[in-house]
């Protein structure tokens, strides 16, 4: 017979279990966390801040600055040379933490190597870092220490390829080079350091490179294995991604049923430093990326935008009064998504509106009104969506109401060499073949807006193409 005291312990380890699994339960999926994230910092920081896409007096006029090496036909040996002038003197992490929250900001991510592959961490792969720099500094450690200080998130990019490796292809003009088995194995010495060394990471930022689908998978695993609740860009190719990456300063034209992000810069033809930018009225660009950030969180996306420290490492006076007016609008809190869709109707701003279909009789062929977009593709160069959802609200019109009960069909229009499996508001329908209708819903009531989703299955990320112009929806009353 079990005594008292025995049965005091079970009892505790009990109770602590199903806490535990109640916790575990009600934690947000790092999904959720991530998008609940919403508007963060970026931050283009490097040897080529020193230029301000300046070479020798004269102004590089070709490409981003952060990418003066090769716009400027730079001779790599005198570029390297200014790893001799990088003091980063006035880089304060945080002070760009302050920034940040006063922006509405709740993350920051920040170039750990760019391009030129000079990196602003201690790593033990290459001598061309900051901490051999005269700086003697590890700018990666400094502003993961200030994030976690501040209560901001904080995540990191990671170029693909490496203008200074000795294992990887030469400059290109297109950035989307092949990555060499050799070149590939520093890429994950340098990313096992990132991923140990600097704390929790919210968000991996890979960049450019054309790599194997393999090479993603091991950056993948990599990532899931030493930073299980980090989420990763799609520019880590070969759909290996857990969030959809926009193309530089760009919108979706489409609707995504997939995370996504757009990473915006202050000024377009720029992410690094560039001495002689236009920076035009200070007003009228908070206004544009109050508008910009209002219509992604609309959208259901989160809003990446960049500011570019100076060579010494200040933040450009102009980016930073910028940023305060951003904060001062949204009172240091960027909008929800609801926040965001009111503001847009207040603004007047442009945004795709969901439509709703009415019944007009007791039998009706409808067809979907709004499709669902995820993002693929190997390289940067062919990328696009595809559509592997259909969604449509239905609702009865007034002279309908005598018509209580009402059974729903999905038809296709044209055959199949074979069976659909397909998700209809969350379960799972296999559609055969040989079958031109199949009934998803019998004698149900519509009350009020009805919505149905129709999908292929599986993950959202990784799901395959659905026909969507061969399915319509019969309605039937009776």
């Amino acid at each position: 017979m079990l005594n008292f005291y025995c049965f005091k312990s079970i009892f505790a380890h009990l109770k602590s279990l199903i806490l535990s699994y109640i916790l575990n339960i009600m934690k947000p999926d790092k999904i959720t966390q991530w998008q609940k994230l919403g508007f963060g910092m970026f931050i283009h920081y490097g040897l080529y801040s020193l230029c301000g896409g300046v070479w020798k007096g004269e102004p590089v006029k070709r490409g981003y600055s952060e990418q003066i090496l090769s716009h400027g036909k730079i001779p790599k040996e005198e570029y390297k040379a200014l790893q001799n002038k990088f003091t980063c003197k006035n880089f304060d992490a945080e002070k760009i933490c302050a920034l940040a929250k006063a922006a509405g900001m709740k993350y920051i991510i920040i170039t750990a190597k760019h391009h030129d592959g000079f990196c602003l961490f201690d790593t033990k792969t290459t001598g061309y870092n900051s901490v051999k720099a005269p700086a003697k500094r590890d700018l990666i450690a400094e502003l993961s220490q200030a994030c976690k200080k501040n209560g901001l998130k904080f995540g990191l990019y990671f170029s693909w390829i490496d203008w200074n490796c000795e294992y990887a292809l030469p400059i290109s003009d297109h950035n989307s080079d092949k990555i060499p088995p050799k070149h590939q194995k520093v890429n994950i010495e340098q990313l096992k350091e990132l991923f140990t060394n600097y704390g929790p990471l919210c968000e991996l930022w890979m960049d450019m490179g054309f790599p194997t689908k393999k090479q993603s998978e091991e950056v993948k695993a990599l990532a899931q294995k030493l930073q299980p609740n980090m989420m990763i860009n799609g520019r880590i190719w070969n759909d290996c991604g857990d969030f959809c990456t926009m193309g530089d300063n760009k919108f979706p034209d489409k609707s995504l049923n997939v995370p996504w992000q757009t990473p915006a810069s202050i000024y377009h033809e720029t992410w690094g430093y560039r001495s002689w930018q236009r920076r035009g009225d200070k007003n009228k660009k908070a206004q544009e990326l109050i508008e910009s950030l209002i219509r992604v969180r609309a959208m259901g996306g989160n809003y990446l935008l960049n500011i570019g420290p100076k060579g010494d490492g200040s933040v450009v006076a102009f980016e930073a009064e910028v940023l305060k007016k951003i904060g001062s609008f949204f009172k240091s809190k960027a909008p929800s998504q609801g926040c965001a869709k009111k503001l847009c109707k207040e603004l007047n701003l442009d945004l795709p509106q969901d439509s709703i279909s009415e019944l007009s009789g007791e039998k009706n062929e409808i067809p979907f009104t709004k499709k669902l977009y995820r993002f693929t593709g190997k390289d940067y160069y062919s990328s696009h969506f595809i559509c592997t959802e259909l969604e449509l609200n239905l609702k009865i019109s007034k002279g309908l109401y005598k018509t209580n009960f009402w059974t729903i069909s999905l038809v296709r229009k044209k055959p199949l060499s074979q069976d659909e499996v397909l998700e209809i508001n969350g379960k799972e329908f296999c559609f055969p073949a040989n079958k031109k209708e199949l009934e998803i819903f019998k004698n149900i009531k519509i009350e009020s807006v009805l919505k149905i989703s129709v999908s292929t299955g599986g993950t959202p990320s990784l799901r395959k193409a659905l026909k969507q112009d061969n399915l319509i929806l019969r309605v039937e009353g009776k």
